[in-house]
């Protein structure tokens, strides 16, 4: 579906095996978004914590006031389960894993609490500086602190930062550092692919240069197989320093593109898991012209050989069109002294191979006109020539005619797998070569797969 239908407020939903366009009403939209909002607004549920605030000895008159006490709060306070609330817990699945905020924080990136009155506006704030990188926003996850929207997140959501979160936010300024020597560069996006909370920690050391254009297309879930709300937690962390950085002036510039590589996560049928796995459609060949791209750097969080199944078509069809791709990953650069710690040390800031000599060598390697005879240090190894090639994922491939030319991103795709047939190897996140995923769609409890948004037109 392409950017247009889905500003007119058209979805592509799974039904079976074939994925058909509709209008975004109600009934169109994917089972789990309509009983999460049914629950919300089920007078049932709401009267159910009615009478967990009467067990205390409130009165009738007072418990009304309690319900809209706890509904208008925006933060609330844990408090022990009652004998009756761990009955209902047990009786329904919904609530039997609590969220939780590893990393928790109550500051924000500027040492404030600046976050807090940003919460219900978060997609506002976080929403690209310039109006031509509006159409490529995915601002899901963020609309789900939005007034009116009752996930339970806003009243027991923190910020959270990590030792991976600071790792990854100095290891982007080493990035900064190298994209800096060629001058601002703005015929160059990048695409960050990572753990939402680094993804998000990277994005913002870039964001000095770049403008964040920021693609969480889900929602979060108790029991999500994508932990969706630790990336909206990291979020709400930078946020105010995204708003200071953003507003800074500037004339231009380019995308910085945020993924959370957790999209793709390994999911099967089970009640403990619910699948809230989405996918990426990337901005077309004509969108990076019209902006002025030419090069595309594409950034994994580990070491890859390969991008995300969901990128592929994406990828051969910018390259098809003469954008120029380079891949590498965030645990390329390293410390010179092998100190793997997250605090900002400038006499021994993070580099690309961990050396100075490789950090000053990088363009040697990823020019769009480097020399392809240059050699290689062996933990780069074929990554600096990397191209995207039309190769088989739980997404289809094109169909070739014999001895046709490949259409990158064009021509039939075979229908959303119920399964993979067993001799394919099982998904591992880690595995350089991007294996395939088990299980995607089919029966059970279907996620934002239910509303993916790529094309499947020739």
């Amino acid at each position: 579906m392409s950017n247009d239908d889905h500003r007119r407020g058209r979805i592509q939903v799974l039904d079976g095996n074939q994925v058909q366009d509709r209008p975004a009403t109600l009934a169109n939209h994917p089972t789990w978004w309509r009983e999460a909002r049914a629950c919300a607004m089920d007078p049932l549920y709401r009267f159910g914590l009615l009478r967990r605030f009467s067990l205390l000895g409130l009165g009738l008159g007072t418990v009304g006031c309690a319900e809209t006490m706890w509904l208008s709060s925006a933060r609330g306070n844990p408090t022990a389960a009652s004998a009756e609330q761990r009955e209902d817990e047990e009786a329904s699945p919904d609530l039997e894993r609590p969220w939780y905020f590893t990393g928790s924080v109550t500051a924000d990136a500027r040492g404030s609490g600046r976050w807090l009155a940003m919460l219900p506006y978060l997609e506002s704030h976080l929403a690209p500086a310039q109006d031509e990188l509006w159409p490529y926003y995915r601002p899901t996850l963020f609309q789900t602190l939005a007034p009116g929207q009752d996930t339970g997140l806003r009243g027991v959501i923190t910020p959270i930062y990590t030792v991976e979160m600071c790792r990854a936010y100095e290891r982007g300024r080493g990035l900064l550092s190298i994209l800096a020597r060629r001058g601002p560069p703005l015929d160059t996006a990048v695409i960050i692919d990572a753990p939402g909370p680094e993804a998000v920690a990277v994005g913002t050391a870039l964001t000095a240069a770049f403008d964040p254009v920021f693609m969480f297309d889900n929602w979060p879930h108790k029991r999500g197989v994508v932990p969706s709300h630790l990336t909206l937690a990291a979020a709400l962390y930078f946020a105010p320093l995204l708003d200071d950085l953003k507003a800074a002036p500037s004339a231009h510039r380019p995308p910085v593109f945020i993924l959370d590589s957790n999209r793709l996560a390994p999911y099967s049928e089970s009640a403990d898991d619910f699948d809230n796995r989405y996918t990426i459609e990337l901005p077309e060949a004509e969108d990076f012209r019209q902006l002025g791209i030419k090069h595309l750097l594409y950034v994994t969080g580990r070491v890859r050989q390969t991008e995300l199944d969901d990128l592929n078509d994406g990828f051969l069809a910018l390259a098809n069109h003469g954008v120029d791709i380079r891949l590498f990953a965030l645990d390329d650069f390293r410390r010179a002294s092998g100190e793997q710690g997250c605090e900002a040390v400038r006499e021994d800031p993070y580099l690309f191979g961990g050396d100075e000599e490789t950090d000053r060598d990088f363009w040697d390697w990823y020019a769009p006109a480097s020399d392809p005879t240059l050699s290689l240090p062996v933990w780069i190894g074929s990554r600096a020539h990397y191209q995207p090639t039309n190769r088989p994922s739980v997404f289809g491939r094109p169909i070739l005619e014999p001895g046709s030319r490949p259409r990158p991103g064009r021509g039939p795709r075979t229908p959303w797998p119920s399964s993979l047939p067993s001799s394919l190897p099982s998904w591992d996140p880690s595995h350089p070569n991007g294996a395939l995923p088990p299980h995607f769609g089919g029966g059970g409890r279907n996620g934002s797969f239910g509303r993916w948004h790529t094309s499947f037109t020739s």
